[in-house]
């Protein structure tokens, strides 16, 4: 399964801005016998993930505290990107921001995924008729990567955009994720996310199991009120022909307008869209 790699420039929500978590112990333990992995690359790469458009510069002291690298090492990785250009530093502060490079890495990512561009007419239509937002994701890590966003209504959460992210746990966007996989794969997720998400799981768990008995009738997942209190969402999950690749597109609005009718009806389209797009899927 395609798990996006490092969604290198992110724009995030604010309210969403999470805490970077140090590896669980499973992953630590399979890099660990990895004897292809680098370590270090994958510490770089770490760092530029604390990057966000809430936190576009930090120290390195912070960086050590969001990435639980050792200070020291956060100093030598800091200075290897900021030779080769990947960091550079504030000139009125002893912070660092994400370099040029880092920024053609990121428009490079997207524009390596032609069914988000594919997708973007039909998914307006949706989002006009029914004046909310439609997206399609894609995992990374614990949450869910925007490539691309239409939006209907300004009410409906404006500073969610392509590149920004949302949790896979609490999400109709990781939700339909969820639902695409097989079950194997299901638990091994749910383990993942229940060592990020630590005290939140018992409360989330039986919310993501209920969405899924309606996703076994219906065809499409139900989110009222999980992410955000006042929006309902509905989604389904994309999977490829050959079974590689899974993305998840998903519709919101505030709950007053998007009713159990309106969720059924869009999720009906939300349907017939990724049996549209899932041949495109090669591509990815």
């Amino acid at each position: 399964m395609l798990v996006l790699p490092c969604a290198i420039v992110r724009i995030i929500r604010t309210a969403n801005i999470h805490y970077l978590p140090p590896l669980d112990v499973t992953e630590k333990s399979l890099k660990d016998k990895d004897r292809q992995y680098v370590t270090a690359l994958g510490r770089g790469l770490q760092i530029l993930r604390c990057f966000t458009r809430a936190t576009p510069a930090l120290g390195t002291a912070e960086i050590a505290r969001l990435t639980g690298i050792p200070q020291p090492t956060v100093w030598r990785l800091c200075h290897t990107l900021m030779v080769d250009g990947y960091l550079v530093s504030s000139d009125r502060s002893d912070k660092l921001s994400p370099g040029i490079p880092v920024l053609s890495l990121g428009y490079a990512a997207i524009a390596g995924t032609p069914v988000a561009e594919l997708a973007r007419a039909d998914m307006q239509a949706i989002a006009d008729r029914y004046q909310g937002a439609v997206s399609l994701g894609m995992r990374d890590g614990a949450r869910m990567v925007y490539l691309q966003r239409c939006q209907g209504s300004s009410i409906v959460l404006r500073d969610l955009t392509v590149g920004s992210s949302v949790p896979l746990s609490s999400s109709v966007t990781g939700w339909a994720y969820v639902a695409g996989l097989s079950e194997r794969k299901r638990e091994e997720l749910f383990r993942e996310l229940q060592d990020a998400e630590e005290q939140n799981w018992p409360e989330l768990l039986p919310k993501i199991r209920h969405a899924l008995e309606g996703y076994k009738h219906n065809g499409y997942i139900v989110n009222k009120g999980s992410l955000h209190e006042q929006i309902n969402a509905v989604a389904v999950p994309i999977l490829s022909l050959d079974g590689a690749t899974l993305l998840s597109l998903s519709s919101g609005g505030i709950s007053q307008l998007f009713d159990d009718a309106k969720l059924a009806e869009i999720g009906r389209e939300l349907k017939q869209l990724a049996a549209k797009l899932a041949p495109a899927l090669r591509a990815v």
